[in-house]
């Protein structure tokens, strides 16, 4: 399947080496088409690994023969928004601060950023989308765009406001019985074979009609048999793809599909339920005191992942658990069908031979590993992906590459390989894209030169997934690093884990407080430091970089305010949108203000008095202390030695202006400031 014409090989090989010869190889009519197949909540089962039920999946196996698999790779949020966002933006969440669900289109960053399909665009493509690609709403974002993504179908109880789904199913309402009555999404939480008609019964008192049967997309899904029944949302996306591969094209194509399985809910036809019986399931591999050593942040078992698992056993005699994990095995297959009947349209089509195609998931998804049955973790079943690059003309075929990467590195290998904009933002606001082509790797995968760094980062905002305020994603995140051997993880409040892949590859065993491998973990933390913090910093331990009134002094590598009154730092540069961090020591009797702008509004921080702030976690009245201030389009963000403390919006000006210290003391002040740097955003 899949060959590319000379010119193309011929500029692929020189953006490889880095050459100036593409712009010369490559123009509108030798343009590879492009097919980029993401997958939702499909973890590593189709890379077969060890301690994981097996599933055969051979058309994606015919990708893998095909191309190059990257067994190292990583999302960069694992969960589905942040994730898709930091891909299809370039852009590592902790840069745009979208770590949980929030729209993109209303993050500061991302909606002035150029989008990887804007950029294919732009570069001559024509753009077209199925199924679930972005996380939301797909309008207007594709030139030909099929259908919507959705889990569906879906059981009804005969309400006009419950037409389009998000129910579970009726026959299955026993999980919440008892502690899970309280359990939030319970229409993710079901399974089984679409077979398995629901029948919700009519309830007068709650004003339900009642209802038997499925509904998809507000309508009627009409089901007699597997071989007589409407399509599933996927198998419609499908067909849908298959007609783009028969259709004539004037320009080179970039088709993007979403396929929905395995998101919960876990239906899908019978046939596929019983290529698993039940009695022939391996379990996954699991260690009972396995949490009995992690992070205390990462292992709190209320966080909903651990309630999910627990909810499976609380029911004698039903084996909920080996159920479940059929149904996500029937997915798995399911999709693989998807992919078998995309590729089966696409050889039997006239671009079999200038097709590249790229498969992926937004995420990795956990079946029972550390009693843990989610996404949303910074443990290997989580952050791990499949990466198939298959069909570039002179690049390795049935190999498998090792170095960590990660999706952020989708957008430059694009970029590359396409013969893109390589700085898509450079008009605009200016921010570079974060990752690196993968096209060396893909040539060779054993390339040693890759321009990427050693580890793949991985962050989890530090919240429950019961909750449901909309910033509070961003307040605590923690990270992950993932390197060739070796994992490592650093929470927002200070916990650590450290596992040795090569000896402990369910990760079972946390050598972080090891005093064997402390080298190993502080040359991990600081790759996570440099990752997390991104380029840009400039110091701000100079005078040269502040105006001050009098009393403002440099000693021991910091500044010092200090004297009768007050005293005052003043940025000589302006900022509209900013991060600062630095450590500051404020003597008991000073009042210290620090704002941005003269305007008062402006005013992130301004305690009564420095023994105020005993309220605040760790904090230590008269020492040093960690400030960390983030400023974005008039949200004012605070943490305290790694601890939160504010988060607010307001209406402020959009002129810039420099950051202020202010000291104010009751006949004398003193406030010292060290390891004092910011950035814009």
């Amino acid at each position: 399947m899949n060959r590319f014409p000379f010119a193309v090989v011929v500029a692929l090989l020189c953006v490889s080496h880095g050459s100036d010869c593409v712009s010369q190889s490559l123009d509108a009519n030798t343009k590879p088409n492009v097919v980029f197949i993401i997958v939702d909540d499909l973890n590593d089962m189709p890379l077969q690994p060890d301690g994981k039920p097996l599933v055969p999946t051979p058309n994606i196996d015919r990708l893998k023969a095909q191309g190059v698999t990257f067994t190292n790779a990583h999302t960069n949020d694992p969960l589905c928004a942040p994730s898709r966002a930091s891909m299809h933006f370039g852009l590592y969440p902790q840069t745009t601060s979208l770590y949980w669900f929030e729209d993109w289109r209303e993050n500061g960053i991302l909606k002035e950023s150029v989008s990887l399909i804007e950029n294919l665009s732009d570069g001559g493509y024509s753009i077209y989308g199925t199924g679930k690609i972005y996380h939301g709403d797909q309008t207007g974002l594709f030139e030909n765009y099929g259908y919507g993504g959705n889990i569906g179908p879906w059981p009804w109880d005969g309400r006009k406001e419950t037409k389009r789904g998000f129910l579970p199913h009726p026959q299955q309402l026993y999980f919440y019985e008892g502690v899970d009555a309280d359990m939030d999404y319970k229409w993710e939480h079901v399974f089984g074979p679409i077979s398995a008609i629901p029948d919700w019964p009519a309830n007068e008192a709650n004003g339900i009609p009642g209802y038997k049967g499925w509904v998809s997309s507000g309508k009627p899904w009409r089901y007699e048999s597997d071989q007589d029944r409407d399509p599933m949302p996927d198998e419609l996306g499908t067909a849908w793809t298959s007609s783009v591969f028969s259709q004539k094209h004037e320009k080179p194509f970039a088709l993007f599909h979403g396929i929905s399985k395995t998101h919960t809910p876990l239906y899908a036809p019978q046939e596929y339920f019983d290529r698993f019986p039940l009695e022939s399931i391996v379990l996954p591999t699991v260690d009972p005191n396995d949490l009995n050593d992690v992070s205390p942040a990462l292992g709190n078992e209320t966080l909903y992942g651990f309630r999910r698992y627990k909810m499976l056993f609380r029911h004698e005699d039903k084996e909920l658990f080996r159920k479940w994990l059929q149904a996500y095995m029937a997915c798995v297959a399911f999709v693989d069908d998807q992919v078998g009947d995309i590729l089966d349209a696409l050889e039997a089509s006239p671009f079999r031979d200038n097709t590249i195609v790229f498969f992926t998931s937004d995420h990795g998804f956990h079946v029972g590993e550390k009693n843990f049955l989610y996404k949303g973790s910074l443990w290997e079943p989580s952050t791990r992906i499949p990466l198939i690059i298959a069909g570039v003309e002179g690049s390795a075929k049935g190999e498998t590459c090792r170095h960590p990467v990660s999706l952020i590195d989708i957008y430059p290998t694009f970029n590359d390989m396409f013969v893109l904009k390589e700085d898509p933002n450079a008009d605009g606001n200016g921010y570079d894209l974060e990752g690196h082509s993968l096209v060396p790797l893909i040539m060779n995968p054993e390339y040693k030169d890759w321009a990427g760094p050693d580890v793949a980062i991985t962050t989890i905002p530090g919240k429950n997934h019961m909750h449901h305020r909309i910033y509070e994603s961003t307040l605590y995140p923690h990270f992950s690093v993932r390197g060739k051997r070796w994992r490592y993880s650093l929470t927002s409040n200070g916990g650590e884990e450290l596992y040795d892949h090569d000896k402990d590859p369910f990760e079972w065993r946390n050598l972080a407080d090891n005093p064997e491998y402390a080298f190993v973990k502080e040359g991990l933390k600081a790759q996570l430091v440099e990752l997390r913090d991104g380029p840009n910093w400039s110091r701000l331990d100079n005078m040269r970089r502040w105006t001050s009134a009098k009393g403002v002094t440099m000693r021991g590598g910091g500044i010092r305010m200090i004297g009768s009154g007050s005293g005052m730092l003043s940025t000589k540069d302006s900022f509209e949108n900013f991060e600062f961090v630095a450590d500051m020591k404020v003597e008991p009797r000073t009042r210290m203000k620090i704002r941005y702008r003269r305007d008062p509004s402006s005013v992130v921080y301004s305690p009564i008095l420095a023994s105020d702030e005993a309220e605040y976690s760790d904090f230590q009245v008269g020492e040093w202390n960690r400030y960390r201030i983030r400023v974005h389009d008039g949200r004012h963000q605070l943490w305290i030695n790694n601890r939160f403390v504010s988060d607010e919006i307001r209406e402020v000006s959009s002129e810039s202006g420099p950051l202020v210290i202010e000291a104010m003391g009751a006949g004398s002040s003193d406030v010292r400031i060290r390891k004092a740097r910011i950035r814009k955003l």
